[in-house]
């Protein structure tokens, strides 16, 4: 239980991941979906991931440099335990919020 609170656990992994479990984004879709984080926090947060192998950062060709962020194979295996947290959170939010 303690290893999984570490990856995923704090205030924006989970959101991160849940977000990246809907399809691979970019930075500033990932800035925009989760509202309040700043782009410093998000940076190290990605980071986190990518060094825990949950997520790919992957560096487009184009013109623009485009960097967009998935799933690995490994993050994709804790997409049932993120949708079963998101489907708790709403079913409940009303008695852990008061």
């Amino acid at each position: 239980m303690d290893d999984v609170i570490e990856i995923i656990g704090g205030r924006w992994r989970g959101a991160i991941l849940a977000s990246l479990c809907d399809k691979e984004k970019r930075f500033n879709e990932l800035k925009r979906d989760l509202g309040s984080i700043t782009a410093r926090t998000l940076t190290n947060e990605l980071k986190y991931l990518e060094m825990n192998k949950l997520i790919s950062r992957e560096v487009g060709t184009t013109s623009v440099s485009s960097v967009v962020y998935s799933l690995t194979k490994h993050g994709k295996s804790l997409d049932p335990l993120i949708q079963s947290i998101v489907s708790w959170g709403q079913k409940h939010r009303k008695i852990v919020l008061g």
